[in-house]
């Protein structure tokens, strides 16, 4: 059998320790490039299964129809927006994930941004730098009110964290209850009662058809003035023009951004120009560790599919047509 790596766009893959194990039973090409359709499609004829990294690669319906011999797409993280399921069903192509692999590096990123922000650590320390001594005041975490849009399971252990810091939370999400918020001692609201009361407002839903530009104009009308938002999930569950908008006007704090609608950020956007902002290149789950969680999950997908005959970890299986291991 065939397994094509895409997206290694770190080099974190190639030489990496699961991979000699994959090659025990398969014959692996890596690739870390960002190749015309084209080339994507003639390194991929004939193979049998596709790791990509995260949601590099678009894999839509195009692509899909390019394939006939793909059986298996071992996903790295469960993050599918950036693939067409419906026509993935119908090709008969399973889809593996590698659940919880980025939880801890996303939870970590995320008091990142909180405690960067609320300290201001890289503004003093740039001043600090050109010979300055700010005589500046910041504010503590400690008893300030932090609102989850979204508690699965790196809603939850930002939750924990935010709890050890000794932070109210407060949770809203599309399908949360009040019944599952109480179980990890978190108090459920509307959206609206979120905005209104958070100090810190921390986004950890999927990117899904409901939650598609979520937070709008409206939304951070609601806000505090000093109020402060992170996103770690995906950069289309924003209104971008809004919240761009809401920043220029001071009508919150500050915000925390790792993803963006656009990635890479062109050279020159609005963002660069605001300085009650932070933004990272999407990596808040770019860890060794959550590279080597991925990598050993989706090989072992590979495994339990193709050799072991018992497929794990899937979440997305044609009804009509179902295509067995080699």
């Amino acid at each position: 059998m065939k397994t094509v790596i895409l997206d290694d766009w770190e080099g974190c893959m190639k030489e990496h320790p699961a991979v000699s194990r994959l090659r025990e039973f398969s014959e692996v090409s890596v690739y870390g490039d960002v190749p015309a359709f084209e080339t994507l499609v003639s390194r991929l004829q004939g193979v049998d299964a596709i790791i990509p990294l995260r949601e590099r690669t678009l894999i839509d319906r195009d692509l899909i129809a390019a394939l006939p011999d793909l059986k298996l797409i071992a996903q790295t993280g469960t993050g599918l927006a950036h693939m067409d399921k419906d026509a993935v069903d119908e090709a008969g192509i399973s889809v593996a994930t590698t659940p919880g692999g980025s939880t801890a590096a996303v939870t970590e990123m995320t008091f990142a941004f909180l405690l960067n922000l609320t300290k201001r650590i890289v503004e003093v320390d740039r001043r600090m730098s050109v010979g300055e001594w700010p005589t500046i005041v910041t504010s503590n975490l400690s008893g300030k009110t932090i609102g989850l849009i979204g508690l699965g399971k790196i809603g939850c252990a930002v939750a924990r964290m935010a709890q050890a810091f000794g932070m109210r939370v407060i949770a809203w999400g599309p399908r949360l209850t009040r019944e599952r918020a109480a179980q990890v001692g978190v108090e459920y609201v509307s959206l609206e009662s979120l905005l209104t009361q958070a100090d810190a407002v921390s986004i950890h839903v999927r990117l899904v058809p409901e939650t598609e530009g979520l937070l709008t104009t409206e939304h951070f009308e609601l806000m505090k003035p000093d109020a402060i938002l992170v996103n770690t999930s995906r950069g289309p569950i924003i209104d971008e023009a809004a919240l761009i908008a809401a920043l220029q006007r001071k009508k919150i704090g500050g915000a925390g951004l790792d993803v963006f609608c656009e990635e890479p950020l062109p050279q020159h956007n609005a963002f660069a120009a605001l300085d009650n902002v932070m933004t990272t290149p999407h990596m808040a789950w770019k860890t060794e560790e959550t590279f080597s969680r991925f990598l050993n999950g989706s090989i072992a997908n590979i495994h339990a599919f193709f050799v072991k005959g018992e497929p794990q970890n899937i979440v997305s299986i044609s009804r009509d047509k179902k295509k067995t291991g080699v």
